[in-house]
């Protein structure tokens, strides 16, 4: 049985994800992609996304996100995706 303060940090996770979730659908269209491409919405979300799934699967070898999805927030230049994303 997980102790209390590990059931704790869990749900507070959960919660922080469920806020994540929230802001994104009501994020008006104008302001998910932004004015140019790093400052949308768009891509603080998949910035958060991206590294919260390579965190939670515990290494950088052999993590790959799932399609349509690239490396490329590993990519130490900063390369950007080559789209927005819906």
């Amino acid at each position: 049985m997980p102790s209390m303060e590990n059931k704790s940090l869990w749900l507070q996770f959960g919660a922080s994800v469920d806020m994540l979730e929230n802001a994104v659908r009501q994020c008006p269209d104008e302001l998910w992609e932004g004015t140019s491409p790093d400052d949308g919405v768009w891509y603080l979300t998949f910035h958060t996304l991206f590294w919260t799934d390579l965190y939670l699967s515990g290494a950088v070898e052999g993590f790959h996100p799932p399609q349509p999805y690239g490396l490329e927030e590993l990519d130490p230049t900063g390369v950007l995706p080559d789209r927005v994303y819906a």
